[in-house]
Parts: structure tokens; sequence; C-alpha cells
């Protein structure tokens, strides 16, 4: 699986599992206005959202999904699988968040939203994406409450495709290096 925020403007078809960071619930004087902007309620900060965002792209979660199904991703299976819920206090919370949304808010497009983190800088050099994306699956294995045994099980039984090679030995050597240092010196290092 792999999951993405998406710009404002972009448009889905129906192939792809779209999670809506608001909800409509428009009352009934809301009926009489236009245009209807106020009907919609958040469901997710926007660091919720890449919090989520990092779990759902987590090894652990990915480790979750292919035990469910064979070749995608129906979407009661996706809604019946387990994942933290990390909100702003949470241990892991913006470590996650703040990495993910890193890997996430490249271009132009995301210039509001990098304004919106903090001034986020976005990374798009190769070996500094592993890295963050090795810390987040590190990270994910503590929120999830894997020890390390787990964690070890997890990664070694792990399905490696042979194209394209993007988890290799080497990176799970990486993700468990970091798993190792997090458990040593938390989430706010």
């Amino acid at each position: 699986m792999i999951a993405t925020v998406l710009p404002k403007g972009v448009v889905c078809t129906e192939k792809l599992r779209v999670i809506r960071p608001f909800s409509i619930e428009p009352t009934e004087d809301d009926l009489s206005k236009y245009p209807l902007h106020n009907v919609y309620k958040r469901e997710f900060t926007d660091r919720e959202l890449f919090a989520a965002v990092g779990l759902l792209n987590s090894v652990p979660f990915d480790f979750l999904m292919r035990t469910k199904v064979d070749v995608s991703v129906v979407m009661y299976k996706f809604l019946e699988s387990q994942m933290p819920r990390l909100v702003e206090g949470d241990d892991w919370f913006q470590y996650i968040s703040e990495r993910a949304a890193r890997l996430n808010c490249l271009g132009d497009e995301f210039a509001d939203m990098r304004t919106r983190l903090g001034g986020i800088g976005p990374v798009s050099n190769e070996s500094k994406r592993e890295r963050l994306q090795a810390e987040i699956d590190a990270a994910a294995f503590h929120a999830y409450g894997f020890n390390r045994r787990e964690t070890e099980f997890i990664l070694d039984d792990f399905h490696k495709v042979s194209n394209p090679r993007r988890m290799t030995e080497d990176y799970f050597d990486m993700v468990f290096e970091k798993y190792d240092i997090l458990e040593q010196k938390g989430p706010y290092q």
C-alpha cells in the first residue's frame, strides 16, 4: 500500500481509496447559504493527517495488510485494519508526522501546507528520504507497541520483492538500528 496527502485541486478516480480530512455536516440553516463552505468539519489536523500517512506507509502496517490481502486493498479490509490513532501529545505523533510531511510535501502545490506546518523543509535527496522513511518505520514499531523480538520477526519475515528493490537487507538493518536508538532515546530526541 502506498498512501499520500494530495494537494488541493486533485481529482481522484474510484480506483483510488480516498480518506478525506473532513466530513460534511450541514444544518438546516446552512442549506440557505451559498457557498456551503462552513458545512465542512475537519476530521484530522494537518499534522494528524501526516501522522496517519506515516503509519500507513510503514513496514508494520504493510506487514499487517499483507496478511489480509492478495492482490488489492479492498476498503473493508483497510477499514478493519488496526492502526494507532496518533494525536497531538502522543509519544510518537510529532516524530512520525514531521518526517512524513517532509517526505510528502514536495513542490509548489504544497507551499501553503508547508507554511501551515511551521515551514517544514521537504526532502528530495534519495538517501535522506530513505533515512527518514527508516526513522518512520522504526517509530511505527514503537507506536504499535512491538517489542524488539516482534520487530525483528517482522523485519526478517517481511516479503521482499525483487523489482523494484527498495527495501533491501541494508534498509531493514537501518530500521532495526533506528528502532534500538529510539528504544533508548525515545521520540523527543
